[in-house]
């Protein structure tokens, strides 16, 4: 099985975070997941950024493709300086 290749949205990158479990939260519709760090390797790929990982994950997100832009509140709490979180 052949990876695609994500597009570089300069953001920080799943292999620059070694904590075990990444959570994702959205503060609008109450989402809070969390997944294992290695099976986001193993399906995105380390060099993946949380910007695509976001995206991914909020997939069918009503507020993440509105005329004023991504309004999806979804974002990943270990990034503290709020890069990957839509904001």
């Amino acid at each position: 099985m052949c990876r695609t290749r994500l597009a570089d949205d300069g953001g920080p990158r799943l292999k620059d975070h070694k904590i075990p479990v990444i959570e994702l939260i959205c503060r609008f519709c109450d989402r809070n997941c969390a997944y294992e760090r290695n099976l986001l390797v193993k399906a995105f790929g380390a060099s993946v950024g949380f910007g695509e990982i976001r995206r991914r994950m909020a997939m069918g997100c009503e507020r993440m493709q509105t005329p004023q832009g991504d309004k999806c509140g979804a974002h990943f709490p270990c990034l503290s300086h709020g890069l990957a979180d839509g904001s």
